[in-house]
């Protein structure tokens, strides 16, 4: 599949391997049937190469293979949305620059859904003390802001969101035991404001997850569960986010089954599966996938996107989905009305 020549990347792979002179953001190549494989810095992702979606973005047209034909010239942007084995319409999990480690605007964001045929984007900054060392309410007026976001942006249903890092097995969400007594502006608050509450208060939903695994040192299988179990309590809480990736052990059964039974979401994420994480995580991921197609749990998906090339694609998540043949009926984000529904019927309507 693979040639040392170099080349252009097949855009019929599963995943794309980018060979455009930008970036090279993935580096496994899927022919349909076939196993993954691979594919090494100076390799063609295949012979059967097809333009790259970052065309789209008018970062330049892919190169001819100097050892074969010229590539195929890009085609219409309207003809440039991915053409996955499901429908996937909506992306609830990825970053912008407040992230501080992520590299894109808002804005950039919503082109790129939109550049990838999303109906809706969710856009979920980090919550969690890796932004800052000391906090104060000033570095966090991003989130007392959120109302300024249009709700329709290019085309694309904009939802308010952040991802909250749980920081210990009581399941607490960073922020619950931190209070502001004055305002942005210096006036002071008739009584002390959780940032955790703050924060929160615009935001349509929560993806909660674990970043920094410290504190789970030494704990059980029963305090992990439990800890998912109290975060799900959270009524603001909707996903939980990327657990196959986190190395934690716990009763998956039981976790599921309250996800369930609070018509909430177990994230499937797009960045978990890509070569650079996958090793690591593919098999508990498809673990988790395979068990919430048998026991009726719905997912959500999140490309996890830092930056705004990477929004909306979930070549990986297909493929997993694929593999165990998981029912398109609980797949929440396949388009906007059924996300927007998920979120009005757990937490309530959103704000204008």
């Amino acid at each position: 599949m693979t040639s040392r020549t170099s080349g252009n990347t097949c855009g019929d792979c599963i995943f794309f391997g980018e060979r455009t002179g930008i970036v090279r953001t993935r580096n496994v190549c899927e022919r349909p049937g076939e196993k993954l494989r691979a594919v090494e810095k100076d390799a063609a992702a295949c012979d059967a190469y097809q333009a790259s979606p970052r065309a789209s973005f008018g970062l330049g047209q892919p190169r001819a293979n100097a050892a074969g034909p010229a590539a195929v010239p890009a085609p219409a942007a309207s003809a440039l949305r991915p053409t996955p084995g499901r429908q996937i319409l909506c992306d609830t999990h990825c970053h912008t620059l407040f992230s501080r480690h992520a590299y894109s605007t808002l804005e950039e964001d919503v082109r790129a859904a939109a550049a990838q045929g999303m109906e809706l984007l969710g856009v979920t900054d980090h919550y969690s003390s890796m932004l800052f060392s000391q906090q104060t309410i000033q570095d966090w007026q991003y989130f007392l802001n959120l109302w300024a976001w249009p709700r329709r942006w290019h085309g694309v249903r904009l939802l308010r969101g952040c991802e909250a890092d749980i920081i210990d097995l009581d399941g607490n969400i960073f922020g619950h035991d931190i209070f502001f007594d004055k305002e942005i502006n210096g006036s002071a608050y008739r009584k002390p404001h959780s940032l955790k509450k703050m924060a929160f208060a615009q935001c349509d939903y929560v993806i909660a997850s674990v970043h920094n695994k410290d504190f789970t040192e030494g704990a059980s299988r029963e305090q992990i569960t439990r800890m998912y179990l109290r975060v799900l309590e959270d009524p603001k809480v909707l996903i939980l986010g990327h657990v196959g990736r986190t190395g934690l052990d716990f009763d998956l059964d039981t976790v599921l089954g309250a996800v369930k039974e609070h018509g909430k979401l177990i994230e499937v994420n797009e960045s978990s599966l890509i070569a650079q994480k996958r090793a690591g995580s593919y098999k508990r991921c498809r673990q988790i996938v395979e068990r919430c197609a048998e026991l009726g749990v719905s997912v959500s998906f999140g490309s996890d996107a830092h930056v705004s090339s990477l929004v909306g694609h979930h070549e990986a998540v297909d493929a997993l989905l694929d593999e165990v043949h998981f029912p398109q009926e609980l797949v929440a984000c396949r388009d906007a009305a059924t996300f927007a529904g998920v979120v009005e019927s757990v937490i309530g309507p959103m704000a204008e």
